[in-house]
């Protein structure tokens, strides 16, 4: 596989690298609570779409100002649109639609599943068979997240529409694997990852505004300071930086890790949601946290063993 492929390159990730994941992780990581500012009374559609746009903006600003190429291969076309849908727009749409009956840190939790969806994808769009090592991150993960919350999952989706609101989550989690591999494909055909984060958010964008027409979701739009507070944070942060970082990364670091970067924000949202939403942490959650990073830390150390292909 190419540099720009699913699989990581072996050995050691450079230190621009893991400084690079770190700050995704933070970003992400926090920016669950942003998308609860966003779910305030204002249609979902319709925060998606606005947070998307602007970012695709800005990214085509920068392709622009870096004299980046605008234009694509019909297969590039494909995949970009791909992405876009899965990535950049119907995923985020099921986030901001869930969010509304769960707190941000279940919200991030439940997106958890991207690891083990991630491998499954991997093998069947791809048609690589997951290694062991992988097996084994993911699962660390999971029995992670089951300690981490527990009990406190259960009694945060019990009530009226949280459970529909829980699948909807669990909906958007199957996207971002598929995108997730999807755009490792594209990254593989060396295509600037400016370029990718600007045709794909501006797809997100359009997908999102379509399937609200067609559905005939409300219109509505309520620009509170807390709302522009979390949006101006989305789509700067959330959007601009961590995207700009996670699509540059992703040849160096492969899809796995990749998707585990949705296994460890969560830890870094349970805290925010402790802190701001009144989420109670308990012993068992921070045994959950330490397999949540031995599952990454295994992750890591197999890779750095597996031989150059």
């Amino acid at each position: 596989m190419g540099p720009g492929g699913g699989r990581a390159e072996s050995g050691p990730w450079p230190f621009w690298v893991s400084v690079g994941y770190l700050v995704v992780v933070l970003i992400w990581g926090t920016t669950w609570y942003g998308i609860h500012t966003q779910v305030n009374g204002t249609s979902p559609h319709i925060g998606v779409a606005l947070r998307m746009g602007a970012a695709s903006l800005i990214f085509v600003a920068i392709a622009l100002a870096t004299k980046q190429p605008l234009r694509l291969t019909v297969s590039q076309m494909r995949l970009v649109g791909i992405a876009g849908v899965c990535f950049f727009g119907l995923n985020y749409l099921a986030a901001y639609a869930g969010s509304q009956y769960l707190t941000s840190g279940v919200v991030a939790i439940i997106l958890s599943l991207t690891v083990p969806l991630n491998l499954l994808a991997e093998w069947l769009i791809r048609g690589q068979a997951p290694k062991a090592a992988m097996i084994v991150a993911a699962t660390l993960g999971m029995c992670g997240i089951s300690l981490v919350f527990g009990s406190e999952l259960e009694n945060a989706l019990s009530g009226d529409m949280r459970g529909w609101g829980a699948g909807v989550v669990a909906s958007s989690a199957i996207l971002v694997a598929i995108g997730n591999v999807v755009s490792a494909e594209l990254m593989s055909t060396r295509l600037s990852w400016i370029v990718v984060n600007a045709f794909g958010m501006a797809v997100g964008c359009c997908v999102t505004l379509a399937w609200g027409a067609l559905t005939g979701s409300p219109w509505v739009f309520q620009p509170t300071p807390s709302w522009l507070a979390g949006y101006t944070y989305l789509v700067f942060l959330g959007s601009v930086v961590a995207f700009g970082i996670y699509m540059k990364i992703l040849p160096a670091i492969g899809t796995t890790a990749g998707a585990y970067v949705t296994v460890l924000s969560p830890v870094l949202a349970l805290f925010v949601s402790a802190a701001l939403e009144g989420f109670s942490i308990r012993p068992m959650t921070y045994a959950g946290v330490v397999l949540l990073l031995l599952g990454h830390t295994f992750l890591i150390r197999q890779r750095s063993r597996t031989p150059p292909a």
